[in-house]
Protein backbone atom coordinates (compact mmCIF):
# COMPACT_ATOMS: atom_id res chain seq x y z
CA UNK A 1 0.00 0.00 0.00
CA UNK A 2 1.42 3.39 -1.14
CA UNK A 3 0.85 6.13 1.31
CA UNK A 4 1.16 8.82 -1.47
CA UNK A 5 -1.64 7.32 -3.82
CA UNK A 6 -3.75 7.00 -0.78
CA UNK A 7 -3.20 10.80 0.18
CA UNK A 8 -4.32 11.24 -3.92
CA UNK A 9 -7.27 9.49 -3.42
CA UNK A 10 -8.45 10.99 -0.24
CA UNK A 11 -7.57 14.34 -2.28
CA UNK A 12 -10.09 13.44 -5.25
CA UNK A 13 -13.05 11.90 -3.11
CA UNK A 14 -13.16 15.51 -1.52
CA UNK A 15 -13.40 17.11 -5.02
CA UNK A 16 -15.87 15.19 -6.38
CA UNK A 17 -19.57 17.17 -6.21
CA UNK A 18 -22.19 15.70 -3.85
CA UNK A 19 -24.34 15.68 -6.90
CA UNK A 20 -21.87 13.32 -8.97
CA UNK A 21 -22.64 10.65 -6.02
CA UNK A 22 -24.12 7.89 -6.59
CA UNK A 23 -26.13 7.72 -3.99
CA UNK A 24 -27.05 11.55 -4.27
CA UNK A 25 -30.53 11.26 -5.58
CA UNK A 26 -31.25 8.34 -3.53
CA UNK A 27 -30.79 10.15 -0.17
CA UNK A 28 -32.65 13.10 -1.87
CA UNK A 29 -35.79 10.88 -2.09
CA UNK A 30 -35.05 9.29 1.04
CA UNK A 31 -34.81 12.49 3.17
CA UNK A 32 -38.17 14.07 2.03
CA UNK A 33 -39.88 10.61 2.33
CA UNK A 34 -38.99 11.10 5.51
CA UNK A 35 -39.89 14.42 6.48
CA UNK A 36 -43.44 14.06 5.22
CA UNK A 37 -43.77 10.94 7.70
CA UNK A 38 -42.26 12.82 10.32
CA UNK A 39 -44.80 15.82 9.88
CA UNK A 40 -47.35 13.39 9.92
CA UNK A 41 -46.50 11.87 12.76
CA UNK A 42 -46.00 14.60 15.30
CA UNK A 43 -49.43 15.93 14.50
CA UNK A 44 -51.09 12.90 15.72
CA UNK A 45 -48.38 12.14 18.72
CA UNK A 46 -49.78 13.20 21.73
CA UNK A 47 -46.85 13.36 24.59
CA UNK A 48 -47.78 11.87 27.98
CA UNK A 49 -46.01 12.63 31.39
CA UNK A 50 -43.01 10.80 32.46
CA UNK A 51 -40.11 11.05 34.51
CA UNK A 52 -37.79 10.03 31.99
CA UNK A 53 -35.04 12.13 30.73
CA UNK A 54 -33.22 11.82 27.61
CA UNK A 55 -29.79 12.49 26.79
CA UNK A 56 -28.07 12.31 22.96
CA UNK A 57 -24.58 12.13 22.85
CA UNK A 58 -24.13 11.13 18.61
CA UNK A 59 -20.13 12.14 18.51
CA UNK A 60 -17.08 9.94 18.59
CA UNK A 61 -15.93 7.59 21.13
CA UNK A 62 -13.97 9.68 23.06
CA UNK A 63 -16.00 12.66 23.27
CA UNK A 64 -18.89 9.93 24.70
CA UNK A 65 -16.06 8.41 26.94
CA UNK A 66 -15.36 11.84 28.26
CA UNK A 67 -18.76 12.78 29.32
CA UNK A 68 -19.21 9.93 31.46
CA UNK A 69 -19.39 11.74 34.87
CA UNK A 70 -20.79 14.72 33.56
CA UNK A 71 -24.13 11.89 32.85
CA UNK A 72 -23.14 10.50 35.86
CA UNK A 73 -24.07 14.17 37.74
CA UNK A 74 -27.05 14.57 35.60
CA UNK A 75 -28.37 10.86 36.61
CA UNK A 76 -27.93 11.45 40.20
CA UNK A 77 -29.94 14.79 39.89
CA UNK A 78 -32.89 12.80 38.13
CA UNK A 79 -31.91 9.71 39.10
CA UNK A 80 -30.45 6.75 37.08
CA UNK A 81 -33.59 4.58 36.49
CA UNK A 82 -35.12 7.52 34.86
CA UNK A 83 -32.13 8.22 32.47
CA UNK A 84 -31.92 7.02 28.77
CA UNK A 85 -28.47 7.73 26.36
CA UNK A 86 -28.92 7.73 22.81
CA UNK A 87 -25.95 7.19 20.95
CA UNK A 88 -24.32 5.32 18.01
CA UNK A 89 -24.64 1.38 18.25
CA UNK A 90 -20.78 1.00 18.30
CA UNK A 91 -20.71 2.96 21.59
CA UNK A 92 -24.13 1.27 23.13
CA UNK A 93 -22.00 -1.36 24.83
CA UNK A 94 -19.96 1.21 26.69
CA UNK A 95 -22.82 2.83 28.33
CA UNK A 96 -24.22 -0.65 29.20
CA UNK A 97 -21.19 -1.42 31.15
CA UNK A 98 -21.90 1.29 33.09
CA UNK A 99 -25.35 0.53 34.15
CA UNK A 100 -27.34 3.11 31.84
CA UNK A 101 -30.56 2.78 30.14
CA UNK A 102 -28.64 3.01 26.28
CA UNK A 103 -30.65 3.17 23.03
CA UNK A 104 -27.98 2.52 20.14
CA UNK A 105 -29.12 4.25 16.80
CA UNK A 106 -27.25 2.65 13.52
CA UNK A 107 -25.63 4.40 10.49
CA UNK A 108 -27.30 2.36 7.49
CA UNK A 109 -25.63 3.33 3.93
CA UNK A 110 -28.11 2.67 1.95
CA UNK A 111 -30.59 5.58 1.74
CA UNK A 112 -33.96 3.46 1.74
CA UNK A 113 -33.11 1.15 3.82
CA UNK A 114 -32.05 3.91 6.31
CA UNK A 115 -34.91 5.98 5.90
CA UNK A 116 -37.18 2.71 6.99
CA UNK A 117 -34.84 2.27 10.18
CA UNK A 118 -35.39 5.80 10.88
CA UNK A 119 -38.79 6.13 11.00
CA UNK A 120 -39.20 3.05 12.92
CA UNK A 121 -36.07 3.90 15.73
CA UNK A 122 -37.79 7.27 15.95
CA UNK A 123 -41.37 5.80 16.81
CA UNK A 124 -40.14 3.43 19.72
CA UNK A 125 -38.07 6.10 20.91
CA UNK A 126 -40.39 8.76 21.06
CA UNK A 127 -43.43 6.28 22.82
CA UNK A 128 -40.94 6.53 25.36
CA UNK A 129 -42.55 10.35 26.51
CA UNK A 130 -39.45 11.83 27.89
CA UNK A 131 -39.93 14.61 29.80
CA UNK A 132 -36.65 16.71 28.93
CA UNK A 133 -34.10 16.09 25.85
CA UNK A 134 -30.54 17.12 26.89
CA UNK A 135 -27.87 17.72 23.58
CA UNK A 136 -25.06 16.75 25.07
CA UNK A 137 -23.22 17.09 21.94
CA UNK A 138 -20.18 19.48 22.26
CA UNK A 139 -20.39 21.27 19.43
CA UNK A 140 -23.77 20.35 17.09
CA UNK A 141 -26.43 22.21 15.10
CA UNK A 142 -28.99 19.83 17.03
CA UNK A 143 -31.01 18.94 13.86
CA UNK A 144 -31.20 15.47 15.38
CA UNK A 145 -33.72 16.89 17.99
CA UNK A 146 -36.18 18.34 15.48
CA UNK A 147 -36.73 14.10 14.97
CA UNK A 148 -37.30 13.92 18.74
CA UNK A 149 -41.13 14.89 20.87
CA UNK A 150 -40.54 16.71 24.04
CA UNK A 151 -41.80 20.14 25.71
CA UNK A 152 -38.23 20.49 27.09
CA UNK A 153 -34.97 20.46 24.69
CA UNK A 154 -32.03 21.63 26.25
CA UNK A 155 -28.21 22.07 24.00
CA UNK A 156 -24.86 24.07 23.66
CA UNK A 157 -25.40 26.66 20.84
CA UNK A 158 -23.87 29.91 19.70
CA UNK A 159 -26.88 30.87 18.29
CA UNK A 160 -31.07 30.91 18.68
CA UNK A 161 -31.21 27.29 17.45
CA UNK A 162 -35.12 26.42 15.83
CA UNK A 163 -34.55 22.80 17.21
CA UNK A 164 -33.93 23.81 21.15
CA UNK A 165 -36.40 25.29 23.48
CA UNK A 166 -33.40 26.73 25.12
CA UNK A 167 -29.92 27.17 23.99
CA UNK A 168 -26.76 27.63 26.10
CA UNK A 169 -24.72 30.04 24.86
CA UNK A 170 -20.89 29.15 24.86
CA UNK A 171 -18.32 32.09 25.42
CA UNK A 172 -15.06 32.53 23.68
CA UNK A 173 -13.36 31.22 26.33
CA UNK A 174 -15.10 27.89 27.29
CA UNK A 175 -13.20 26.04 24.34
CA UNK A 176 -11.74 23.44 26.21
CA UNK A 177 -13.87 20.54 26.05
CA UNK A 178 -14.24 19.95 29.89
CA UNK A 179 -15.73 23.62 30.32
CA UNK A 180 -18.28 23.36 27.32
CA UNK A 181 -19.57 20.64 29.59
CA UNK A 182 -19.80 22.78 32.77
CA UNK A 183 -21.64 25.07 31.19
CA UNK A 184 -24.87 22.83 30.25
CA UNK A 185 -24.47 20.44 33.31
CA UNK A 186 -24.61 23.80 35.73
CA UNK A 187 -27.40 25.25 34.11
CA UNK A 188 -29.33 21.85 34.10
CA UNK A 189 -28.12 20.96 37.70
CA UNK A 190 -28.05 24.83 38.84
CA UNK A 191 -24.65 23.91 40.42
CA UNK A 192 -21.13 25.34 39.97
CA UNK A 193 -18.81 22.43 39.04
CA UNK A 194 -15.41 22.77 37.15
CA UNK A 195 -13.60 20.98 34.92
CA UNK A 196 -11.55 19.44 37.78
CA UNK A 197 -15.49 18.44 39.43
CA UNK A 198 -16.41 17.10 35.47
CA UNK A 199 -13.03 15.04 34.81
CA UNK A 200 -14.36 11.49 33.31
CA UNK A 201 -13.96 8.42 35.77
CA UNK A 202 -15.05 4.82 34.26
CA UNK A 203 -12.93 3.01 36.43
CA UNK A 204 -15.93 1.41 37.90
CA UNK A 205 -16.28 -0.51 34.76
CA UNK A 206 -14.12 -3.01 36.40
CA UNK A 207 -13.82 -5.05 39.49
CA UNK A 208 -10.30 -7.05 39.20
CA UNK A 209 -7.37 -7.09 37.16
CA UNK A 210 -7.27 -9.26 33.93
CA UNK A 211 -3.73 -8.22 32.28
CA UNK A 212 -0.58 -7.65 33.96
CA UNK A 213 2.96 -6.12 33.01
CA UNK A 214 1.83 -4.94 30.05
CA UNK A 215 1.98 -1.43 28.15
CA UNK A 216 -0.76 -0.05 25.87
CA UNK A 217 -0.40 1.91 22.74
CA UNK A 218 -3.70 3.31 20.56
CA UNK A 219 -2.00 3.44 16.97
CA UNK A 220 -5.27 4.90 15.44
CA UNK A 221 -7.06 7.83 14.89
CA UNK A 222 -10.04 9.14 13.44
CA UNK A 223 -7.91 10.54 10.79
CA UNK A 224 -4.59 10.01 9.12
CA UNK A 225 -3.41 13.25 9.87
CA UNK A 226 -3.53 12.50 13.51
CA UNK A 227 -0.85 9.79 13.06
CA UNK A 228 2.70 9.64 12.72
CA UNK A 229 4.23 7.55 9.58
CA UNK A 230 5.67 4.35 10.47
CA UNK A 231 9.50 5.53 10.45
CA UNK A 232 8.49 7.78 13.30
CA UNK A 233 6.31 5.11 15.45
CA UNK A 234 8.32 2.84 15.07
CA UNK A 235 11.56 4.55 16.54
CA UNK A 236 8.98 5.34 19.53
CA UNK A 237 8.21 1.75 19.93
CA UNK A 238 11.82 0.59 19.76
CA UNK A 239 12.46 3.07 22.50
CA UNK A 240 10.05 1.63 24.30
CA UNK A 241 10.41 -2.02 23.79
CA UNK A 242 13.99 -1.24 24.96
CA UNK A 243 13.18 0.46 27.59
CA UNK A 244 10.85 -1.52 29.04
CA UNK A 245 11.97 -5.47 28.23
CA UNK A 246 10.02 -7.73 30.71
CA UNK A 247 6.76 -5.99 29.66
CA UNK A 248 4.56 -6.47 26.45
CA UNK A 249 4.16 -3.59 24.66
CA UNK A 250 0.23 -4.26 23.12
CA UNK A 251 -0.86 -2.55 20.31
CA UNK A 252 -4.83 -1.22 20.34
CA UNK A 253 -7.00 -0.07 17.25
CA UNK A 254 -10.15 -1.03 15.42
CA UNK A 255 -10.36 -1.45 11.45
CA UNK A 256 -8.57 -2.45 8.22
CA UNK A 257 -6.09 0.09 7.96
CA UNK A 258 -4.86 -0.02 11.37
CA UNK A 259 -4.63 -3.75 11.30
CA UNK A 260 -2.26 -2.71 7.87
CA UNK A 261 -0.34 0.12 10.40
CA UNK A 262 0.34 -1.88 13.27
CA UNK A 263 1.54 -4.76 10.74
CA UNK A 264 3.87 -2.55 9.31
CA UNK A 265 4.85 -1.43 12.85
CA UNK A 266 5.58 -4.78 13.93
CA UNK A 267 7.93 -5.42 10.93
CA UNK A 268 9.83 -2.56 11.72
CA UNK A 269 10.43 -2.62 14.57
CA UNK A 270 11.36 -6.49 14.90
CA UNK A 271 11.10 -6.60 18.82
CA UNK A 272 9.51 -9.66 20.24
CA UNK A 273 7.39 -7.98 23.65
CA UNK A 274 5.74 -5.62 20.68
CA UNK A 275 2.00 -7.76 19.71
CA UNK A 276 -0.91 -6.40 17.92
CA UNK A 277 -4.58 -7.02 19.44
CA UNK A 278 -6.31 -5.23 16.47
CA UNK A 279 -8.85 -7.01 15.18
CA UNK A 280 -8.47 -10.12 18.09
CA UNK A 281 -10.93 -8.33 20.99
CA UNK A 282 -13.87 -6.08 21.73
CA UNK A 283 -14.01 -2.70 22.46
CA UNK A 284 -14.60 -3.76 26.50
CA UNK A 285 -11.55 -5.42 26.02
CA UNK A 286 -9.55 -2.84 24.37
CA UNK A 287 -11.12 -0.75 27.72
CA UNK A 288 -9.99 -3.53 29.87
CA UNK A 289 -6.91 -3.98 28.45
CA UNK A 290 -5.96 -0.21 28.69
CA UNK A 291 -7.27 -0.35 32.52
CA UNK A 292 -4.98 -2.72 33.33
CA UNK A 293 -1.56 -1.54 31.60
CA UNK A 294 1.08 -0.06 33.63
CA UNK A 295 0.54 3.18 31.27
CA UNK A 296 -1.06 4.29 28.05
CA UNK A 297 0.74 6.11 24.73
CA UNK A 298 -1.31 7.06 21.46
CA UNK A 299 -2.33 10.01 19.57
CA UNK A 300 -5.09 12.32 19.86
CA UNK A 301 -7.75 9.58 19.62
CA UNK A 302 -11.05 8.15 21.47
CA UNK A 303 -8.66 5.51 22.91
CA UNK A 304 -6.24 8.58 24.99
CA UNK A 305 -9.66 9.69 25.93
CA UNK A 306 -10.12 6.14 27.26
CA UNK A 307 -7.14 6.27 29.60
CA UNK A 308 -8.05 9.47 30.33
CA UNK A 309 -11.29 8.53 32.03
CA UNK A 310 -10.02 5.25 33.43
CA UNK A 311 -7.56 7.69 35.03
CA UNK A 312 -4.41 6.35 33.54
CA UNK A 313 -1.01 8.06 33.09
CA UNK A 314 -0.43 8.16 29.80
CA UNK A 315 1.16 10.32 26.87
CA UNK A 316 -0.70 11.40 24.06
CA UNK A 317 1.63 12.46 20.69
CA UNK A 318 -0.36 15.78 19.15
CA UNK A 319 -1.11 17.18 16.32
CA UNK A 320 -2.36 20.70 16.25
CA UNK A 321 -2.24 23.93 18.76
CA UNK A 322 -5.64 23.56 18.89
CA UNK A 323 -6.76 23.35 23.24
CA UNK A 324 -10.02 21.86 22.96
CA UNK A 325 -8.56 18.29 23.36
CA UNK A 326 -5.67 18.74 25.22
CA UNK A 327 -6.57 17.99 28.82
CA UNK A 328 -4.69 20.44 31.25
CA UNK A 329 -4.11 17.40 34.09
CA UNK A 330 -1.16 16.62 35.74
CA UNK A 331 -1.00 12.97 35.24
CA UNK A 332 -0.86 12.96 31.19
CA UNK A 333 1.85 14.55 28.96
CA UNK A 334 0.64 16.14 25.43
CA UNK A 335 3.62 16.06 23.65
CA UNK A 336 4.37 18.45 20.51
CA UNK A 337 6.82 18.96 18.07
CA UNK A 338 8.59 22.42 17.02
CA UNK A 339 7.45 21.55 13.33
CA UNK A 340 11.22 21.89 12.11
CA UNK A 341 12.71 19.05 9.80
CA UNK A 342 9.29 16.97 10.27
CA UNK A 343 9.75 13.39 8.95
CA UNK A 344 6.76 12.71 6.31
CA UNK A 345 5.47 10.36 4.14
CA UNK A 346 3.32 12.25 2.11
CA UNK A 347 0.17 10.70 4.18
CA UNK A 348 0.21 10.76 8.01
CA UNK A 349 0.70 13.65 10.37
CA UNK A 350 1.11 17.14 10.41
CA UNK A 351 4.66 19.40 10.76
CA UNK A 352 3.61 19.27 14.72
CA UNK A 353 3.59 15.62 14.95
CA UNK A 354 5.88 14.45 12.61
CA UNK A 355 8.72 16.75 14.29
CA UNK A 356 8.01 15.14 17.53
CA UNK A 357 11.36 13.68 18.92
CA UNK A 358 11.90 10.26 20.66
CA UNK A 359 13.87 12.00 23.40
CA UNK A 360 10.44 14.25 24.04
CA UNK A 361 8.67 11.07 24.29
CA UNK A 362 11.87 9.67 27.29
CA UNK A 363 11.70 12.97 29.17
CA UNK A 364 7.31 13.03 29.46
CA UNK A 365 7.62 9.02 30.63
CA UNK A 366 10.89 10.28 33.11
CA UNK A 367 8.13 13.01 34.50
CA UNK A 368 5.51 10.78 34.56
CA UNK A 369 7.75 8.46 37.10
CA UNK A 370 7.53 6.00 34.52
Amino acid sequence: MKYKILKGIREIKKRKPEFLKSSYLKSKIADIFFESWLERYKKSFILQKSSRILIVSMEALGDNVVKTTSIKKISEYYGKENIYIMCRDKWECVFNQLGYNVVGMQKIKNPIKNVRYKIEFFKKLNELHFQKIILLDHLSDGKILKNLISNEKIGISNEENKYMTKEIRMPEDKWYVLDRQSLIVNELLKQSFTKEDLRPDMREMFKERKYSDIISIGIGASSEQKTLPIKNMSEILKMLSERYPNKKIVLLGNGKKQEYYSKQLIENCNCKNIESYIGKISLIETIRVINDSDFFLGYDSGLSNIAFALRKKYVCLFWTDMTVWQHPFDDLKIIKGDGVNPENDGYHGTEILNSIKVEQVEEALKELKL
